[in-house]
C-alpha cells in the first residue's frame, strides 16, 4: 500500500551514519533512517558531509517506511520493481544490489532469464514473471545500445575484480559502450574507469 497523497521527494542533510543497507541524515536536529541499496552506499560521501537523497515513502499498516536512493534513475527502477506482483520493496532493493538499471533494461528486453536469475533472491519462476510484467513498461531500447553481452561482461568481471561493486561496474562499462565504440575488453575496462 501506498498513499500518494503524502510524498517526501527527496532529503538534504547531514549524513550521520552508513551502511550497505541503511543511511541516516540529519536535518535540523531530526535523524531520517532510509532504507538504501548498495549501489546508493557506494555513492554515499564520507559520515559528517552533506548530502542529499530521493525518496520514496512505503505505507504499511504497521509502520512507515522510507527508502533513500542516490539518484532519480534508482528510484525510477525501484518504482518500477514494485509495480510487478509480489514484488516488496525489500526485494526491489535486492534487485537493485544486484543489477544496474541499464543491464536489467537490457536483459528484460533480451528476455535474459539466465541473467536475472543470477540476483540474489531471485529465483527462474520470479526473473520469467520480471520479464513478463515489465517487458511493455520499458521502453524500447535502441539496437545500438545493447552491446556485445561476452566483451562486457568480462569488462564488469575485471572491474570487480579492482574492487568495484557490480553494479558500479555495470553502470561505468554501459557508458564506456555508449560513447565510443569498443571491440576489446582491455580498452573497454580502462574507458570505464574514467566513469567512474
Amino acid at each position: 500500500m501506498e498513499d500518494d497523497g503524502f510524498m517526501i521527494a527527496h532529503i538534504t542533510g547531514i549524513l550521520e551514519r552508513k551502511s550497505p543497507a541503511l543511511a541516516v541524515i540529519d536535518v535540523g536536529g531530526i535523524g531520517y533512517e532510509m532504507h538504501i541499496p548498495t549501489s546508493t552506499y557506494s555513492a554515499l560521501p564520507e559520515t559528517g558531509i552533506p548530502v542529499q537523497l530521493h525518496t520514496h515513502l512505503h505505507v504499511r499498516e504497521d509502520a512507515l517506511m522510507l527508502y533513500g536512493f542516490s539518484s532519480i534513475e534508482e528510484l525510477e527502477f525501484f518504482k518500477l520493481l514494485l509495480r510487478a506482483s509480489r514484488i516488496g520493496p525489500n526485494v526491489a532493493l535486492n534487485i537493485l544490489s544486484g543489477i544496474s538499471f541499464d543491464e536489467f533494461k537490457i536483459a528484460v528486453y533480451n528476455e535474459d532469464i539466465n541473467r536475472l536469475g543470477t540476483i540474489s533472491g531471485i529465483g527462474t519462476k520470479t526473473a520469467k514473471r520480471l520479464v513478463l510484467e515489465l517487458r511493455d513498461k520499458i521502453q524500447e531500447i535502441p539496437a545500438e545500445t545493447v552491446y556485445p553481452p561476452d566483451i562486457a561482461n568480462a569488462a564488469v568481471a575485471g572491474m570487480v575484480s579492482l574492487g568495484y561493486t557490480r553494479s558500479v561496474a555495470e553502470t561505468a562499462v554501459h557508458r564506456a559502450l555508449q560513447s565510443e565504440s569498443i571491440h576489446d575488453v582491455g580498452e573497454l575496462i580502462k574507458a570505464a574507469l574514467k566513469n567512474v
